[in-house]
This record gives C-alpha cells, structure tokens and sequence, in this order.
C-alpha cells in the first residue's frame, strides 16, 4: 500500500511540474462529520474525521486526484454492554468535473479507491456466579477483539470552492465501501494551488 501511495504522488509531482499546460497542482484539507448509512448505522454514532488531498488540473474544468483520509466512529451499547469503535481509512483517486471556471465552482465527481477498516470492541468482564456453594458461571475478564479489513469503494461527491488562488469550500461524499462500513461525510475545507 506504501508503494502505491508513493507512485500515485510522485506521477502527481512529475506530471505537474513537467507539463507546458497552464494545469496546475493544488493541495488541500477538510474536516467533517460523518453519518453511518444501511447497517453500519444500526450499531454506530456519527463519526468525526478528515482528509488530505493533492489535485492536477487537467484543465480550467476537470481534475484528478489523490486523498488520504481518518474517521472514527463510537458504537452504541451491544447487548453485552460493550461499546465497539471503527475507524476507517480512505486512501483513493479521485475526478472532479467543475461547471464555472472561477470565483464560485460547483462539482460533481467520483472517487475510487481502498478503505482499510479497523474494528475494535471490549466484552464487560463477568464475575463468577454461585448460588450457595453451586457453581453456575466462571468468572470471564475483560476482554478487547478487533479486526482489520480492506474493502474496495467508490465515493461520488457533489461540492464547491470558491475563491481565486487560496480557495474554501464544501463537499457531501458518499463513501460506499461495498460492506457494512459505507457512510455519508460532510466536510469543509481549504485548498492551496501550488502553481500560483
């Protein structure tokens, strides 16, 4: 995973400063709340996170990308009592189309990459259970589990910037992760073009 986010960076860097083209490389943040969606919503809150982004513009009105993302997520109460987390980490290319070439730029585009998945839970420890001098249950103790995957995933996103030069903007990606680990980020952020 390390080689291909370095290959995808540095054909980022090569293409950016090697073109004659007015195309340029601009890099970017966001931070936003993210909303579990189909089962992952049943056992998780609204998660919290971020991510990193370097775009090339192709030209006045499409881009590529590369993002690299953390969100975390809290579980509600299992019936056991424990409370599972999940962080998940977005690493993806992405397109963007934008309708306006400057000032306000609405976008639609879509993502696609790898999301590695992280789960964690704790079962309670649970005393020993005795009626009289009968032995019913053996104490168990606390006890951590997780599990690490990596799914396959694409992610549309509508949003926009605004701004010449340093931008701001806002996005709504729907990250669908083909497993019980898909939601919705709500995101703001900022994005630097480096060749201005």
């Amino acid at each position: 995973m390390k080689k291909i986010i370095s290959i995808a960076f540095v054909v980022l860097l090569i293409v950016g400063f090697t073109s004659a083209t007015k195309a340029q490389i601009s890099v970017g943040a966001n931070a936003g709340v993210a909303m579990p969606t189909g089962s992952f919503e049943q056992n998780y809150n609204m998660g919290f996170g971020g991510y990193a982004s370097a775009a090339y513009s192709l030209n006045d009105k499409m881009s590529i990308g590369f993002n690299m993302g953390f969100y975390a997520f809290k579980g509600t109460d299992f019936p056991a009592g424990s409370k599972p987390s999940t962080r998940i980490i977005p690493i993806f290319a992405d397109f963007k189309y934008f309708f306006n070439t400057d000032g306000f730029r609405p976008y639609v585009g879509t993502g696609v990459g790898v999301y590695m998945v992280n789960n964690t839970y704790t079962t309670l420890a649970v005393p020993e259970q005795r009626i009289g001098g009968l032995l019913l249950m053996t104490a168990t103790p606390q006890q951590e589990h997780s599990s690490n995957v990596k799914k396959f995933g694409v992610s549309p996103t509508v949003g926009f910037w605004l701004g010449d030069g340093l931008k701001y903007g806002a996005n709504v990606t729907y990250n669908i992760t083909f497993s019980d680990a898909s939601y919705i980020g709500i995101n703001i952020g900022i994005l630097y073009p480096l060749g201005e």
